[in-house]
């Protein structure tokens, strides 16, 4: 069962840049008596979230039903055409059902194209794989060629831009590698052009959408003061606590 509700600003409201126009979801399950009460967020933030695996699309669809504006970005062509559809490989029902809710709402959109994601964004966060971004040498080099692809679209952005990289392990040097890389590839000052999170997200299998909307308590590391803001917009009404750490 679902209650779906629509808020868009009135044109006092649309003077006013604490307001934005929403149109969310405010409970979902597939059984009435199972039904779940999603995080109430005051935010509609721009978002490109990058894999379309277990925890990317479960990311992306949680985001959208929030209210916020979703952009999935996947390289194999099928699953964004299911996503497209209104179809997950998931066996998880309430996955399922929301994904066509968000469809309805025009909230998410499915796509190959990552630099067009990006320009339309405020906020990537990339879910690549759950598992060390180091661990192996395939997933390495995907994680390059999608920072390369990064690099290429953030040096023609000319507004500020927040990556969120969603890995359960990201040690202290791939952490600074990493802004080090997109600072010298493409000629803009981190904390200043863009900002770096790192975020241990992970999503189990059947039960990825209430693991997203119970997350645990967790510690990010964060670049800047401005992303620290944009990041409690997009976990806005979460009752899980995040400690925020700098990267240094």
């Amino acid at each position: 069962m679902f209650e779906q509700r629509s808020n868009y600003s009135t044109n006092n409201q649309a003077t006013n840049p604490k307001f934005y126009g929403l149109s969310k979801i405010l409970t979902v399950g597939y059984d009435q008596n199972k039904s779940q009460r999603l995080p109430s967020s005051r935010y509609s933030l721009k978002i490109s979230v990058i894999g379309l695996g277990t925890t990317g699309a479960a990311t992306g669809i949680g985001l959208a039903a929030l209210g916020h504006k979703v952009i999935a970005v996947d390289h194999d062509h099928r699953k964004v055409n299911a996503v497209n559809q209104g179809r997950v490989s998931s066996v998880d029902l309430k996955l399922k059902a929301l994904l066509k809710q968000v469809r309805r709402l025009n909230n998410l959109v499915a796509s190959c194209d990552m630099h067009h994601a990006i320009l339309s964004s405020d906020v990537t966060l990339l879910c690549t794989g759950n598992n060390s971004i180091r661990k192996t040498t395939s997933h390495f080099n995907y994680m390059n060629s999608t920072l390369q692809q990064i690099s290429a679209t953030l040096r023609s952005k000319r507004e500020f831009h927040l990556f969120v990289i969603c890995q359960t392990a990201v040690d202290a040097d791939f952490q600074r590698f990493i802004g080090l890389d997109l600072e010298r590839s493409t000629g803009k000052t981190l904390g200043k052009d863009f900002g770096l999170c790192f975020m241990p997200l992970d999503l189990k299998e059947h039960q990825e959408i209430s693991d997203f909307y119970s997350l645990p308590n967790m510690t990010v590391t964060i670049s800047d003061p401005r992303s620290e803001k944009l990041l409690k917009k997009l976990f806005n009404g979460f009752k899980n606590k995040i400690n925020y750490l700098r990267v240094v």
